[in-house]
């Protein structure tokens, strides 16, 4: 997969992150935890809007669209929308293990109660590196090893073991203060990596420090996923409806959509198909609101 939002009026998103000059010999583990945990708990949910583009072998075409939103809840509900000239023709919504793929334009879906594993991740696990890959406030500072420390850029090289004494399952760039992951790397029990998401762009609005920019590329699976944000919202009220995967799989097939076993059964991209004639009904199957403002 491959989700890319481009970037335009950045004012909207908030002020360019300003980092503090960190003594020298610095950083320790539980100041960096400390306020990576800090951030975490700042955000409940937020929405954004931008371009977003989905790209796998999955996928017999790369999906674009410069008219989306992307809805995030902790600890793990997503919920993305692909717009082309105004209608919907893809939405994509995790929650939990739960994996729903609706084309609206082809009247089909593409339904996973568990979740899908892939070949080295699960479909959760895509998500959970993009947007939250660690509960930071869980993590013992005990099963942390810093590896390097830039005092010149103030960044900060880490690993998160598997357990306390175990071997590397995660590897981190950080930059402080206040901290923040510029590069993330998951990886297997042999070292290698089964993820890599690059974030860059930093703001601050409402004291929150958020990426304007993530990539993430998916080695073992030959996919990839970037978004930048046009626009943030944070902290939204967020209807329970919009991820209830069970009630919008029985409205789809009220609507007579049909179900594919695989995303390579399904039509094209969408685009200049005839439009379901719900396509663009705003809550009435789970459709995102548009953001405040768009």
């Amino acid at each position: 997969m491959l989700a890319a939002l481009a970037l335009s009026g950045c004012v909207r998103l908030g002020d360019p992150l300003n980092h503090e000059l960190l003594p020298q010999g610095a950083p320790t583990v539980a100041d960096i935890l400390a306020s990576l945990a800090e951030n975490e708990a700042a955000v409940a949910s937020f929405r954004a809007t931008g371009t977003v583009v989905l790209q796998s072998p999955e996928l017999e075409s790369t999906q674009i669209s410069r008219e989306s939103t992307i809805l995030y809840r902790n600890p793990l509900d997503l919920h993305v929308v692909g717009r082309k000239y105004g209608t919907r023709f893809v939405e994509l919504t995790c929650s939990g293990e739960a994996f729903l793929i609706q084309f609206p334009t082809e009247r089909q879906f593409y339904y996973r109660p568990a979740g899908e594993r892939l070949q080295t991740v699960s479909s959760s696990e895509m998500a959970r590196e993009m947007f939250q890959p660690e509960s930071w406030r869980h993590i013992p500072p005990a099963r942390v090893r810093v590896l390097a420390y830039d005092a010149a850029a103030q960044t900060v090289d880490l690993v998160i073991l598997d357990r306390r004494g175990g071997v590397p399952r995660r590897w981190l760039r950080l930059q402080g203060s206040p901290w923040v992951v510029l590069e993330n790397r998951l990886l297997d029990t042999d070292g290698r990596e089964l993820a890599v998401t690059v974030k860059s762009e930093y703001y601050v609005k409402d004291g929150v420090r958020f990426s304007g920019r993530v990539e993430s590329v998916f080695p073992g699976e030959d996919a990839r996923m970037s978004f930048s944000l046009r626009k943030m919202d944070l902290n939204p009220p967020v209807e329970d409806g919009v991820f209830d995967l069970k009630r919008l799989v029985r409205e789809l097939e009220r609507r007579g959509f049909d179900q594919v076993d695989t995303l390579r059964e399904k039509g094209g991209a969408g685009e200049g198909t005839a439009p379901d004639p719900g396509a663009n009904d705003v809550g009435a199957d789970g459709a995102l609101p548009e953001a405040e403002g768009q």
